[in-house]
C-alpha cells in the first residue's frame, strides 16, 4: 500500500517525531496535500524533507500516527517484521505465565493496535481508523506469525468514536472460546475474553500482584475492592491472607470464585458497588491490614481529570478508617491523565481529611509486557502507590 497524502508539519515540531514520538496533533498540521480521508501518508518538515510514513485521519485529535521513520513499503511483510519483534521481546521479558500483552500499540510502533495473548488465543483491539484501514495487511501477518488457534476482536472502546469508527466485536480467525484458562506464577487463571472487561483480564498488574504476595503475612486481613476476576485476591489468599473481595460485575465474581476453587483457595467474594461497600458494608469485615484500590479508568481525558481525582479521593478517604493502626494500601490509577504526583497529592489530601499521616513505601508501574518508551510519556499510564497509614 502506497501513501496517498502528504502531511506538512508545523516548523519546529518535527524534532519530537525524529526522536520517536508517534503522534502529530491536529494543531501541529500545517497543510495536507492529497485526499482528506483515512489513508497512508508521508510526513514532511517545513523544508519538504520526508520524516516518516504513517496513517492519516483528518478528523482525529492525532491526524498523523507514525508507522516508520524509514522510507519503506507498508505491506504484509512490514507487519510480519513488527509482530516478530514484539513477540520475541515478550518471550524474553515474561517467564512466569503463558498470557501477556503481545503488542502495545505505539510502544511497539504499531499505533492503534492492542494484542493480548492468552495461551493459544489472541484478543485484539483496533483503536484508530488508520489501523482499521490496514487490517487486510496486518491480520494475515498476525495469523502467520502467531500461529494462534483463534483471534477475537474486542474493539468496543469509546475512543473509536473520535476516530469515526463504530464499536466492533467478533471473531477474526478461528472460533474464539467464551473464556481462556491460563497460568500466572503457578495460579490457574481465567480470561473472560468474550464478555469480560478490556480483553478479559488485567495483564498489566502482574508485577503488583507479585509484590503484594511478597508483602503479605499469613493471617493478614485483606480487602480487595474492584477485584474483577480475583487477581490480587488469589495472590493474597495463596500467601495466607484472609481475603474479602468486592466487585459489581457478577459474571467476573463467578469466574473469580471458580478460580479460587480451582486453586484450592478460600476468598469471601461480595457482589457490590465498591464505592458504596467501603462506606456501608466493609466495616463488619474489618479492620484490615491491607486494602487494594484498583478501580477501572474513571476518566481517560484531561477534561475529566477532576472527576478522576474526586473518585480516587472518595475511595481513599473511605478506606483509611477501615485499616488497622499501621495498615497499608495499594492505590492504583490506570489513567495517564492522573500523574504519579497528582495521585500522591489526592492520597495525601484524603489522609489529612481523616486526620491521619500517610507514608509512601513504594511505587509500581505496568509490567514489562506493556513497554513504556521515554519518548512517548503517554505509554506509562499505570501507577500504583504503596502506602502506610499512621
Amino acid at each position: 500500500m502506497k501513501p496517498e497524502a502528504v502531511v506538512k508539519i508545523v516548523e519546529g515540531r518535527e524534532k519530537k517525531i525524529k526522536t520517536f514520538y508517534p503522534w502529530v496533533q491536529k494543531e501541529e498540521v500545517r497543510r495536507v496535500e492529497g485526499p482528506k480521508k483515512v489513508c497512508l501518508a508521508t510526513l514532511e518538515d517545513f523544508n519538504g524533507e520526508q520524516i516518516a510514513i504513517g496513517t492519516y485521519n483528518p478528523i482525529s485529535r492525532f491526524p498523523f500516527r507514525v508507522l516508520t521513520l524509514e522510507d519503506e513499503p507498508i505491506d504484509q511483510a512490514f507487519f510480519e517484521r513488527k509482530f516478530r519483534t514484539a513477540f520475541e521481546l515478550r518471550e524474553k521479558l515474561v517467564t512466569d505465565t503463558n498470557a501477556w500483552r503481545a503488542v502495545f500499540s505505539e510502544a511497539d510502533q504499531i499505533p492503534g493496535l492492542i494484542i493480548d495473548k492468552y495461551g493459544d488465543h489472541l484478543v485484539v483491539q483496533v483503536r484508530s481508523a488508520g489501523m482499521e484501514m490496514l487490517k487486510p495487511l496486518w491480520l494475515p501477518a498476525l495469523i502467520a506469525v502467531s500461529g494462534a488457534e483463534s483471534i477475537l476482536e474486542k474493539s468496543e472502546m469509546a475512543g473509536r468514536k473520535e476516530e469515526g469508527l463504530e464499536p466492533v466485536a467478533g471473531p477474526l480467525h478461528g472460533t474464539p472460546p467464551d473464556s481462556v484458562e491460563f497460568n500466572e506464577t503457578g495460579l490457574a487463571m481465567t480470561a473472560l475474553i468474550q464478555d469480560g472487561l478490556k480483553t478479559g483480564y488485567y495483564l498489566d498488574q502482574r508485577s503488583a500482584r507479585r509484590e503484594l504476595a511478597a508483602k503479605i503475612r499469613p493471617g493478614d486481613k485483606v480487602l480487595d475492592a474492584f477485584c474483577y476476576t480475583g487477581g490480587f485476591s488469589l495472590y493474597a489468599a495463596r500467601a495466607g491472607a484472609d481475603v474479602t473481595a468486592v466487585d459489581i460485575h457478577g459474571g467476573a465474581l463467578a469466574a473469580a470464585d471458580r478460580q479460587a476453587q480451582a486453586n484450592d483457595l478460600s476468598v469471601d467474594f461480595v457482589e457490590a458497588n465498591a464505592f458504596d461497600y467501603l462506606v456501608e458494608g466493609a466495616e463488619d469485615k474489618g479492620p484490615f491490614d491491607w486494602i487494594i484500590l484498583d478501580p477501572p479508568a474513571i476518566a481517560k481525558t484531561a477534561q475529566k481529570r477532576d472527576s478522576l481525582k474526586w473518585g480516587v479521593w472518595k475511595l481513599v478517604h473511605a478506606a483509611i478508617p477501615l485499616l488497622k493502626p499501621g495498615g497499608r494500601m495499594l492505590v492504583c490509577s490506570c489513567s495517564y491523565q492522573l500523574s504519579l504526583q497528582k495521585l500522591l497529592d489526592v492520597c495525601r489530601l484524603a489522609a489529612g481529611d481523616n486526620g491521619k499521616q500517610i507514608f509512601v513505601e513504594g511505587v509500581t508501574y505496568q509490567d514489562l509486557d506493556h513497554p513504556a518508551p521515554l519518548s512517548f510519556p503517554e505509554s506509562l499510564y499505570l501507577k500504583g502507590v504503596w502506602l502506610r497509614v499512621d
